[in-house]
């Protein structure tokens, strides 16, 4: 079954009727921009496009074909360029251990919920509105490469110099529609979770699974999103939780979440849903059922963001989720208007960089995840325990010094010590690897 067989009535209803874009008989042969990936982050940065000093043209290509599943969700700090595709939000949160539930609450800036289907949704109004921006799906990029290359190698064959002529600029951005000839291309198909890092880097895998489900009878309070619950969290297991979004008294999204340095982790998700209804909310197999499913992968790293090489020609949107929590609408939605203005100002896209205060917390945090998982429960219940305005301001980055130090000081100390301590050890770690790197000793010579 799909989304769409939910009630329409029920809050965030588009995204199950949201329509995708029709077939496309050819691409045009020329556009100023191309946005691989038509997800977040490119549908943020085509929207902010389209009212761009110029108009430039831009195509978005996205890869499915199919309605796509995914949802994201931040604290609305007022960044998104498409409001309208708000599909839910709640006023006040919650975070379950096994020692109570911690709750918190802020108006000014309530918990979201983004569907991808209402996104997708707003932002073909707004193209067909504008006229600048085409979105495309069903069009999966295989490469993309420098258009130099080929016109430098004609060019050299009838002795001429082309760099300047305008069919030897851009990229040649091949499709599985056909090519496409772009004077800016960008990548923004998200963040990929790396296989490895190098020595003194933390690395884990936020794995999940996202069960929307339609139930028989009313059981969800729609007054209060579930940003985690512990309850059943095994000592000598890796970090796991159930995050529950209910948008309706009969309609939840129910997710089972795993933080593990094993990316083939065999751990059962939709078991761990399953019985997660069953125990909470009593609900027996006949009363509930899957209407639709999300799941993936997010990196949670120190480490710095790899492009893909085989995309040298692109400019890329990576590194927005934060690494301490995965994290990344907000983040994304702010970055993607420095990103439109370098498109349209032909300047490089410059790397998203957090400041050296919250890189520094977030790998303590990682390290603590990391070495002490068993403890993370009580650590999040500690943190959300505090007044919600202030955990807001930290989450979303725009907390003060005093804020951080608060924060520091509601957590466990020993363990996060612990933690401290082994992030200065792992920055003389990487210190010395690089150090052999840039001026290698003899016997590390080729």
């Amino acid at each position: 079954m799909s989304v769409a067989d939910l009630d329409t009535s029920t809050p965030g209803a588009g995204a199950r009727v949201a329509p995708a874009p029709g077939p496309v008989s050819a691409l045009p042969t020329h556009v100023d921009i191309a946005v691989v990936g038509g997800g977040c982050a490119g549908l943020a940065t085509a929207v902010r496009l389209a009212t761009a000093p110029g108009t430039p043209s831009v195509l978005v290509l996205e890869g499915r074909s199919t309605p796509d599943p995914r949802s994201w969700c931040s604290w609305d700090d007022g960044s998104d360029p498409l409001p309208e595709a708000r599909s839910a939000s709640w006023d006040r949160w919650e975070v379950r251990t096994d020692g109570g539930t911690s709750t918190g609450s802020d108006p000014e800036h309530p918990y979201v919920l983004v569907r991808a289907a209402d996104r997708l949704a707003a932002a073909t109004r707004r193209a067909e509105a504008g006229g600048s921006v085409r979105l495309v799906d069903g069009a999966p990029v295989a490469i993309v490469r420098d258009a130099r290359e080929g016109q430098d190698r004609r060019d050299a064959r009838n002795g001429r110099d082309g760099r300047n002529a305008r069919d030897g600029q851009g990229a040649i951005v091949h499709t599985a529609l056909g090519p496409v000839h772009a004077d800016r291309v960008l990548d923004a198909r998200g963040p990929r979770c790396p296989e490895h890092v190098e020595p003194g880097r933390v690395l884990l895998h936020q794995r999940f699974v996202g069960r929307w489900i339609a139930t028989e009878r009313p059981v969800f309070d729609t007054t209060t999103a579930t940003l985690m619950d512990f309850g059943g969290q095994r000592p000598d297991g890796p970090v796991r939780f159930v995050y529950v979004l209910p948008v309706s008294p009969t309609s939840a999204l129910v997710e089972s979440t795993l933080f593990t340095p094993d990316p083939a982790d065999p751990f059962d998700h939709e078991e761990h849903v399953t019985r997660y209804v069953g125990d909470r909310w009593g609900l027996r197999p006949d009363e509930w059922r899957v209407v639709d499913e999300e799941r993936g992968c997010i990196p949670m790293t120190d480490a710095p963001v790899q492009r893909d090489a085989r995309w040298a020609a692109t400019d890329v949107v990576a590194g927005t989720t934060r690494p301490s929590s995965g994290y990344g609408f907000a983040r994304t939605n702010r970055h993607s208007a420095a990103v439109a203005r370098h498109l349209v100002d032909g300047t490089p896209v410059p790397a998203f960089v957090d400041g050296p205060r919250t890189r520094f917390l977030d790998a303590v945090f990682l390290r603590f995840l990391r070495d002490r998982p068993e403890q993370a429960a009580e650590a999040f219940g500690r943190l959300f325990a505090l007044p919600g305005p202030l955990v807001v301001r930290f989450m979303s980055e725009r907390s003060t010094l005093l804020d951080d130090l608060r924060i520091v000081l509601a957590l466990q100390k020993r363990p996060f010590l612990a933690a401290l301590g082994r992030t200065l050890a792992d920055a003389v770690v990487r210190g010395r690897s690089w150090v052999r790197r840039v001026h290698p000793v003899r016997g590390d010579r080729p």
